[in-house]
């Protein structure tokens, strides 16, 4: 069982990750109750039109529990841009790769994105749970979210979030790409900028 721990605060926004999902693979429980720690998570957006139009911010727990440092401070992105995205999850603190365990269990996990304000873009997931050798219960193949695409509006200016929540389907199966749950690993809102051109700053 792994219980995903931390919290985050992106910008003026706050954003929280509790501690409830326990991943349940179905198999005996040696580790009841071990907590997996969550200290760092990245997101990198690549412009599908120009491949060195890309970013990368990185939000740091700096006390192992609260992600409160984002590095850059913002990334700026380009209106009217499509980006490529992914997501990568860390425990820095034991060293280990929080994506390995999502990716193992891609049928119980599915991460969903929005840009605030809502007028600046649309984000959706692009991979599936069998791109991580994962069969849902329901005998779907959804969405998980490691993957993104991230089209920006050409209208977008000044400066806004993109939030990245993981929902944990543990009491029952994802029923679609786009689903929720009450169960929530993640919830991160980095700080972005709209400008004329990607860079960070």
């Amino acid at each position: 069982m792994f219980t995903y721990h931390t919290l985050a605060r992106g910008g003026a926004a706050l954003a929280l990750l509790v501690s409830l999902a326990a991943c349940d693979s179905g198999e005996p429980d040696d580790g009841a109750g071990e907590e997996e720690l969550i200290t760092q998570v990245s997101l990198t957006l690549t412009n599908t039109a120009d491949a060195s139009d890309a970013v990368t911010i990185t939000g740091t727990a700096s006390d192992g529990l609260v992600i409160d440092t984002f590095s850059p401070a913002r990334v700026t992105l380009r209106p009217g841009a499509t980006y490529d995205g992914s997501i990568e999850l860390r425990d820095t603190i034991n060293d280990e790769d929080i994506t390995e365990e999502i990716e193992g269990e891609a049928e119980e996990h599915l991460f969903r994105y929005t840009f605030q304000p809502v007028s600046a873009g649309t984000v959706t997931t692009t991979d599936t749970e069998s791109d991580y050798g994962s069969a849902d219960a329901n005998g779907g193949d959804f969405g998980v979210g490691l993957r993104f695409r991230a089209s920006v509006a050409a209208g977008a200016s000044g400066s806004g979030t993109l939030t990245a929540v993981l929902y944990h389907f543990d009491e029952g199966p994802k029923t679609s790409s786009t689903a929720t749950s009450d169960e929530i690993d993640v919830d991160i809102a980095f700080p972005v900028s709209f400008g004329g051109a990607s860079a960070r700053r």
